[in-house]
């Protein structure tokens, strides 16, 4: 229980920072943000409908597919989230919040080596990221990696006491 009450938690910090607004077009911009604030005020079958419609007039913003597959995730959806984040991936390669919660769907569908591959670019992306270094810990943990896990968890409070 405290496993799903962490990646909750680790969930909706990487939905909040990714509220910014990274579109290249003013009126995506606005609408990538009213999405990010439905999603964290959980209100997913809204936030749905208001990403399908942006991608269709926007198909190529990376963070209309990183916020449907947030969607996605939340409703239980793992395979659809990946695939949107696959295709946020696919736009923008710098977007690490969508490695992060593209690894924590492939953990949650027992690809461990998948997860793991997210967590590290997402580090790579971001060595101050917190929540991947913890992500990447789980995953580390459940391979039976304890050391890994104990310095992955290590540096993620390092990072996350630091703010």
């Amino acid at each position: 229980m405290k496993k799903h009450a962490l990646i909750l938690g680790i969930i909706m910090s990487l939905c909040f920072a990714g509220s910014a607004v990274f579109a290249s077009d003013a009126e995506a911009n606005k609408t990538i943000t009213e999405i990010g604030v439905l999603v964290n005020a959980q209100k997913y079958q809204i936030a749905m409908t208001k990403c399908n419609a942006a991608i269709k007039k926007y198909p190529n913003e990376s963070f209309l597919y990183y916020w449907r597959g947030s969607v996605l995730n939340s409703m239980g959806e793992k395979q659809a989230a990946i695939e949107d984040f696959s295709k946020a991936i696919e736009l923008d390669a710098t977007n690490e919040k969508a490695y992060v919660l593209r690894g924590i769907c492939k953990a949650d569908l027992e690809d461990k080596d998948g997860a793991l591959e997210d967590y590290n670019k997402a580090i790579e992306l971001n060595p101050e990221d917190g929540s991947a270094y913890s992500m990447r810990a789980m995953v580390k943990l459940d391979l039976g990696d304890m050391d890994g896990a104990n310095e992955d968890l290590d540096k993620s409070n390092k990072l996350m006491n630091s703010k």
